[in-house]
């Protein structure tokens, strides 16, 4: 063989070798897509799964049932058309959040609580849309499972924070007080957890799809990777250090009393506290301030919670005189929730008033995030042309512009009000002015038997231990406790019952890795979910099959005559 008829064999061999690796690789392409979910299995994957995610938070306390129900969404919204991955995200969104927060529905009535779920509902809408782009494009691996997981936690953060200050109820990581999970809390924060969520219910769904025969090129019993991984995970978690946290060494302990006065359920919608409150915390108080005389413990604070004293005392007289007497009984300042007048006539706030022995009153707090549609109405003008229910909130509640941190006895106390323990920026900002503990006051009467009471406590606990903080929640009606950072329960109250919490509370001086951190957590896993959408949404690849094209199946041929 001459040596041009050499170099031809050559070349040819070559170009047989990359056609048949371009082949081969074209074929593996194929067969690692997925096939597509008939809508009406979608739809009740969409329904299923936002119910499952409902149950992992309390009272059920079913964590584990949260990433298997963001699988179920993932799984729903592989549908074949966008739009639809756009509803069945909301429909998963309204399933969850229907029932999470049927306390809206005795504080506000039916329309507002249907109309809040469905507004609610279309942050979800909008993380199925995206997170279908993502899977039907680049399939389901390490880096769009990666991807996901950050849109996961960057739609929490915008749903926590738009419109009017946003609305943190049922973000993940409320979900793992009892969960091995929360150990990664004081280092990852809120959105580092949403993301480990994503991540776990991505595994879920790549062990699901492998199992159910959906991915082609999986062996079925390859499936259980994923969700062996999913599951050594979580249990690695056990052995999670906590971050370096030590106690203040001047005061290594506070003394807290947390009065619970309880009063009598009131009727749905009647905003009006019960007059009860006051004469039953000031028995109680007059009850823990005797028993420390007797036990010789002396009180550093005694705390009632929000709207416990009706109108401002510092505007009447006789109410202020009992409470500085109860004061004095005590030997310790009194922590009080009253409403006080705003800025104008026709505005009011929500504040939270150190009373000491004295009588005097010199430091105060004004709630930084009074409840849109609840407290205030954004837009007044506006929406009364669209509904007279807005009468039902006759004065705005202003938002104070002071972070609630007191001195009290030289010790840094940080003061959230109400729904503020869910807004972590908010905790953020009472730990960096120097908090050493941090106290809640609020008012579970307005929401009768529902879940909310348990709802929010379960958020007191997630945030002690991110913010390495004990956390004292005292309510009007339940449930109250004082936690540590580790989630020791120092002292509880229960629903509807009369109750004082004392405990020696410690105070913590070290600062979490999630706190230090700020918001640039959540900013970061939104800035990489989104990058990781855009290169998706550029690339010309396609891992979502059209059902008339599936691996194996011949392509159709024209008959001709």
């Amino acid at each position: 063989m001459t040596a041009a008829a050499q170099r031809r064999a050559c070349r040819e061999e070559a170009r047989a070798a990359s056609t048949s690796e371009g082949a081969r690789r074209a074929d593996a392409a194929r067969q690692d897509r997925i096939a597509p979910t008939p809508l009406p299995v979608a739809a009740v994957l969409a329904v299923l799964g936002g119910l499952g995610a409902w149950l992992a938070f309390p009272p059920y306390d079913q964590w584990y049932l949260l990433p298997l129900g963001l699988a179920a969404l993932l799984a729903a919204v592989l549908v074949r058309r966008p739009v639809a991955a756009l509803g069945l995200g909301w429909l998963w969104g309204f399933a969850f959040f229907l029932p999470l927060s049927q306390w809206a529905n005795i504080y506000a009535g039916v329309a507002p609580w249907v109309a809040l779920a469905l507004f609610e509902g279309l942050f979800f809408g909008v993380f199925g849309l995206v997170a279908r782009a993502v899977l039907a494009r680049r399939g389901i691996g390490i880096g769009s499972g990666v991807v996901v997981a950050c849109l996961w936690a960057g739609v929490e953060a915008l749903r926590s924070h738009v419109p009017w200050g946003g609305l943190p109820w049922g973000a993940s990581a409320f979900a793992l007080q009892h969960s091995p999970l929360l150990a990664l809390g004081p280092w990852i924060g809120t959105a580092g957890l949403a993301v480990v969520i994503g991540l776990l219910a991505v595994l879920v769904l790549a062990g699901a799809l492998s199992l159910a025969g959906r991915r082609p090129r999986r062996a079925r019993s390859r499936g259980l990777w994923p969700v062996t991984i999913a599951v050594l995970a979580v249990l690695a978690c056990l052995v999670v250090p906590r971050p370096h946290n030590p106690v203040a060494a001047d005061h290594p302990t506070m003394r807290i009393a947390g009065i619970q006065g309880n009063v009598p359920r009131m009727a749905p919608g009647n905003l009006a506290m019960p007059p009860e409150i006051f004469p039953n915390s000031l028995a109680l108080t007059q009850q823990v301030a005797a028993d420390a005389r007797t036990e010789g413990t002396p009180l550093d604070l005694v705390v009632w919670p929000e709207s416990s004293t009706g109108w401002d005392p510092r505007e009447e007289r006789a109410t202020g005189d009992v409470l500085t007497a109860a004061a004095e009984d005590a030997r310790a300042p009194l922590l009080v929730g009253t409403i006080t007048r705003g800025t104008s006539d026709d505005t009011i706030a929500n504040t939270s008033l150190l009373w000491m022995p004295g009588g005097s009153v010199e430091q105060t707090y004004v709630k930084r995030h009074p409840v849109p549609f609840g407290e205030y109405i954004p837009a007044r003008a506006f929406f009364s042309r669209l509904s007279d229910a807005v009468d039902l909130v006759p004065e705005d509640m202003i938002a104070g512009t002071e972070v609630g941190v007191m001195d009290v006895g030289g010790r840094p106390v940080g003061v959230l009000i109400c729904f503020e323990i869910a807004y972590e920026n908010l905790v953020q900002d009472v730990v960096d002015d120097g908090a050493q503990v941090i106290v809640v006051q609020t008012n579970t009467a307005l929401f009768g038997d529902s879940d909310e009471a348990s709802q929010q406590l379960a958020e007191a606990r997630v945030f002690a231990a991110i913010s390495g903080r004990s956390v004292v929640q005292i309510a009007t009606v339940g449930e109250s406790a004082i936690i540590t950072p580790e989630g020791r329960e120092l002292a509880a109250a229960g629903h509807w019952e009369a109750g004082v919490l004392v405990a020696d509370v410690p105070l913590r001086i070290g600062v979490t890795p999630a706190v230090a951190a700020g918001p640039w957590i959540a900013v970061g896993a939104g800035a990489l979910g989104l990058a990781g959408l855009l290169l998706a949404l550029a690339s010309g690849r396609r891992a979502l099959l059209d059902p008339a094209r599936r691996p194996g199946r011949a392509p159709a041929t024209r008959r001709t005559r």
